[in-house]
């Protein structure tokens, strides 16, 4: 006599997932009376009974070398209420929506029908499932029922019941090798896998990823002229990390109008995001614009101006900023505002990083680098003189101006071939007969001096320092202007006079130097100094200055007090 397994393993799995593997083997075939007892819930509602399923003979009960708890499980468990029973029927409870497990007697109390019933409500296909109070775990209260009908009712294993199984395989705790094994189980009992069954395994692959899996089910579909559940697919692509193909997929659905559920949109932009594919990201958010639901579409949006802002994704931050800010629907965080910022800097919007550092000054205390960036864009956009008073704004309101800030104006403006007129710009930005009155940063004017000297644009750096202390607040520029300007000093330039005082001002430095190895490096600057106005010509110049040098090195240090 020809006998099989109640339960493969990978069924069994499913059913019993605290056994990582148990086979019923040898079992004696049902009884004349258990095989009448028909089972209707082989087949799915609507079925015709003249179906024929295909499947091998199937055994209810376990011979000895079954697991103990298994045997005790199979042996011991209440059986159905004979005719002649006086038992009272117990307590009916709603299996559906009892927070615990309905136990065996309350099983046996109803009728494979009824728990037939029960399993079409909780797959949710027919009509969708409803969560109740009390809260149920519609996949393992479908395995706790599977179990009851397989185990205690000794049902056969039908189409039905691996579809119910299969629709549990989306719970996070099962895994896509339990999916393979499933299939692999079905085929093992010659039961032809129904195009439910497929639709089950691929929602679950959007949960536990498994490539080959995937592929069967794809193959096997088209093989039955199945249609295809594109939407579905897509998002197991996702989920597997095919992220171009999966990308590809959605487009094509959108493309050719196909009904795609929203989430499904809104998934791919969460993903992509995170994993910046920022201009791939944009094209499903406007894609999923474009559908009629607008439910979460304000979450997203700032979602995605987030993303794109710290990107410096431009297009992407102006659609965000446009939507969601300038709009009033919501109010950006700082860093998304500094963000915000940044990208118009480097995009030379003014006009949106005005913006956003006004937003910014009205919660916090701005500093260096916000201006900076600002500052930037004034610079991209060409606007130099816009840039200029900006540092002096910065200057006069006690924030500062680094030195890289500074050589950046300084070079575009040397690169705009716009150097002369840097010079208006500042006297122009600190004029007495402004609005206010500015102060430019020292650092700015040496750099534009620095930067006026090394093109040969000698007037123009004399201009700058003739007008130092009206530009700047201070009388002289630090040291290496200094030793910078002296040589294009003096002479029958009728500059005898300034010279002379930039001399003057040079001992002073050293005369002022507290510590040994400064003094001695300074000194050794500006012996340099006059030897170069030695080597110039300037003979008289660089002795006499070469002279005082000496007398300063000659007098005693004073010692500071400790």
């Amino acid at each position: 006599m020809q006998r099989s397994s109640i339960i493969y393993d990978g069924l069994w799995r499913c059913l019993c997932p605290s056994f990582d593997r148990t086979i019923v083997r040898h079992a004696r075939r049902l009884p004349t009376s258990a095989r009448s007892r028909a089972l209707r819930c082989e087949l799915p509602r609507g079925a015709s009974s003249s179906t024929t399923i295909q499947r091998r003979p199937y055994s209810a009960e376990a011979s000895t070398t079954i697991d103990a708890y298994i045997q005790g499980m199979l042996r011991t468990g209440p059986g159905p209420p004979g005719p002649g029973s006086t038992t009272p029927a117990p307590r009916q409870i709603k299996v559906l929506t009892s927070k615990a497990p309905p136990s065996d007697a309350i099983l046996f109390a109803a009728s494979i029908d009824e728990l037939t019933d029960h399993l079409h409500t909780l797959r949710g296909r027919e009509q969708p499932w409803i969560s109740t109070t009390s809260t149920v775990d519609r996949h393992k209260r479908i395995v706790h029922l599977v179990r009851h009908l397989v185990v205690q009712r000794r049902q056969r294993l039908t189409a039905f019941l691996y579809e119910c199984i299969v629709d549990t395989m989306g719970d996070p705790e099962n895994s896509g090798t339990a999916l393979v094994a499933l299939i692999k189980d079905m085929a093992q009992q010659g039961i032809e896998p129904t195009q439910a069954f497929y639709t089950g395994a691929l929602e679950s692959l959007m949960v536990h990823p498994n490539y080959a899996a995937m592929l069967e089910i794809m193959h096997h579909a088209r093989a039955c002229d199945w249609p295809d559940n594109k939407p579905t697919l897509t998002v197991a692509l996702l989920r597997d990390e095919q992220y171009e193909l999966a990308y590809d997929t959605l487009m094509g659905l959108h493309a050719s109008s196909a009904r795609v559920e929203p989430w499904i949109y809104d998934i791919f932009v969460f993903v992509f995001g995170k994993m910046g594919f920022v201009d791939e990201m944009m094209d499903i958010l406007v894609a999923r614009l474009s559908l009629a639901s607008t439910d979460g579409l304000d979450a997203l949006q700032l979602y995605a101006l987030d993303v794109c802002s710290a990107a410096f994704h431009y297009p992407g931050t102006l659609a965000g900023w446009n939507t969601m800010v300038r709009s009033g629907k919501v109010t950006p965080p700082d860093g998304v505002v500094e963000n915000v910022l940044n990208t118009a800097s480097r995009q030379a919007d003014t006009a949106l990083a005005s913006e956003a550092l006004d937003m910014l000054a009205q919660r916090t205390k701005l500093h260096d680098y916000h201006y900076d960036s600002l500052v930037d864009a004034f610079i991209q956009d060409g606007d130099l003189g816009a840039a200029t008073r900006l540092h002096c704004i910065m200057h006069t309101s006690g924030v500062p101006v680094t030195k890289a800030a500074a050589r950046r104006l300084v070079a575009a403006a040397g690169t705009a071939r716009r150097a002369p007129e840097l010079n208006e710009w500042l006297r122009t930005a600190t004029t007495a007969d402004a609005e206010e009155k500015l102060l430019a940063p020292p650092r700015l004017v040496n750099a534009a001096i620095t930067a006026h000297l090394l093109a040969s644009d000698v007037p123009l750096a004399l201009d700058l320092h003739a007008r130092y202390e009206q530009l700047c607040g201070e009388r002289w520029p630090p040291l290496e202007v200094m030793l910078r300007l002296l040589p294009h000093y003096g002479g029958d330039d009728g500059r005898a006079e300034a010279a002379a005082g930039l001399r003057d001002r040079l001992l002073d430095e050293l005369r002022a130097q507290e510590g040994e190895e400064p003094r001695r490096m300074i000194a050794q600057k500006l012996r340099a100094a006059a030897e170069e106005l030695v080597k110039d010509g300037r003979t008289d110049e660089g002795r006499l200055f070469a002279e005082k040098l000496d007398e300063v090195l000659l007098q005693p240090q004073i010692e500071q007090p400790s």
